[in-house]
């Protein structure tokens, strides 16, 4: 009877939470598809759109950490909804001309990015001790939240694709007009770029304007869904004084993590790896169309459609094997599998310039990286204190978010093989980094 008891409050959790988690992502894979295009349709050049984005990520690492961190004290749910609403409010602005509205979106993404990979792990955690539900029976939750998330990603890029191809068309040019610059024409006849705040006239940001409904929705569900739950804050003489100001708060959370980052082996190992580990992910992402593009045979072009789709079908794959395998296998020894397996998939693409070899390592990669997620949830689920789970989940992103920042700057110097090599490099020191027993 107990059992079953357990296996419904599990379930009602994994659905309250799938459902809001599953509207995030989706509102976050859209934009991906599309943002360097739609950067590319305001008119930034190339060199523009990568110092926009290296500002994300340092928002995310600045800013969104101490924003994150908040969540500790005053709810997780509230900054999952303030996730959403600033998330929306970054797609909207894309639909401007404006550099400060362009830089303002990317602002409020870089916030509401750092939030998603804090705020809601940390709620359903919470959530679930609460329910006094034991830690280990998460792992079904993580595996589903996965699996969703990877299914948000192919919803995305047939969502998306299907929008901007009806803006683009004649009988819609209304959603998304056509693309260029509105010019204004000053009183000598000399057109010059307007720089008021108006809506654009790029083809791309009708995906944008999708993906903020689905991140408004986001917003709603985790109001009405998730009840808000707050821990208390750990040796609060060490925080300030009560009703010091949230700044103070978490500005001195953050030092408490950072403190017991460094002071316990096993969060500085867990710290290490997630950010190399992450860090090579991201790089991966930003190499793997040049990479494929150049081996294709015979200069064909390569279905980036069709690859997104496997890819996702692969970290789908990744994440009902460790549904099927979490229980049986330690999540120690599966990070190891993971760590191993994905600095042996880029050494192979670096050695081999193969075509479908690299294909097939790609793909194994993104199996792997199915596995990683939910076992990474699991192990931050053991080892971060509940007091400052929002807050330490963040610390663990500053030094990803950095190296992030150093890899982009350094990747339009490097060639494509010299960026595999940097991933699988990263991927050998992750591995050797990780020195949790299980």
């Amino acid at each position: 009877m107990s059992q079953d008891v357990d296996a419904r409050a599990v379930r009602s959790l994994t659905r309250r939470y799938v459902v809001v988690y599953a509207l995030a992502t989706f509102g976050d894979w859209i934009q991906g598809a599309y943002l360097y295009a739609a950067y590319r349709g305001h008119g930034l050049a190339k060199r523009e759109i990568g110092c926009v984005y290296v500002l994300g990520y340092a928002v995310s690492a600045t800013i969104g950490t101490a924003v994150a961190a908040m969540g500790d004290g005053h709810g997780h749910k509230r900054l999952a909804e303030a996730y959403g609403w600033l998330y929306a409010a970054s797609c909207g602005l894309l639909r401007s001309n404006a550099v400060v509205a362009l830089l303002t979106s990317r602002v409020l993404g870089g916030v509401a990015y750092s939030l998603l990979f804090s705020s809601f792990e940390s709620w359903v955690i919470t959530e679930a001790d609460e329910m006094r539900i034991d830690r280990k029976k998460l792992v079904g939750l993580f595996s589903v939240a996965t699996f969703f998330n990877a299914a948000s990603a192919v919803a995305a890029g047939l969502v998306g694709n299907l929008v901007v191809q009806l803006s683009e068309s004649d009988k819609f040019t209304w959603i998304g007009m056509e693309i260029g610059k509105n010019r204004l024409t000053n009183l000598d006849g000399e057109h010059k770029e307007q720089s008021a705040l108006t809506l654009s006239t790029n083809a791309y940001t009708p995906a944008f304007d999708v993906g903020a409904v689905s991140l408004i929705l986001c917003a709603v569900c985790a109001r009405i869904l998730w009840p808000n739950r707050t821990v208390g804050r750990p040796n609060s003489d060490s925080l300030g004084p009560p009703g010091s100001p949230a700044s103070t708060q978490s500005a001195a959370s953050l030092m408490a993590a950072v403190k017991m980052i460094i002071r316990t082996e096993e969060l500085f190992s867990l710290g290490v790896t997630n950010s190399l580990y992450e860090a090579s992910l991201h790089l991966f992402v930003f190499v793997w169309t040049p990479v494929l593009e150049k081996r294709a045979t015979d200069g064909d072009l390569i279905p980036h459609g069709l690859l997104f789709s496997a890819f996702m079908i692969c970290k789908m794959v990744g994440s009902q094997a460790f549904n099927v395998f979490g229980s049986k296998i330690t999540a120690e020894t599966m990070l190891r599998f993971v760590l191993s397996g994905s600095a042996l998939c880029f050494t192979v693409a670096t050695l081999s310039t193969n075509y479908w070899l690299t294909v097939l390592a790609f793909c194994a990669f993104e199996f792997g990286l199915g596995v990683y997620w939910p076992t990474m949830s699991i192990l931050r689920a053991q080892h971060v204190p509940n007091k400052l789970r929002a807050t330490m989940t963040s610390v663990f992103r500053i030094p990803l978010n950095f190296l992030v920042v150093a890899l982009l700057l350094c990747a339009g110097y490097a060639s494509d093989r010299v960026l595999l090599g940097l991933c699988a490099g990263t991927m050998f020191t992750s591995a050797y980094s990780f020195q949790l027993d299980g």
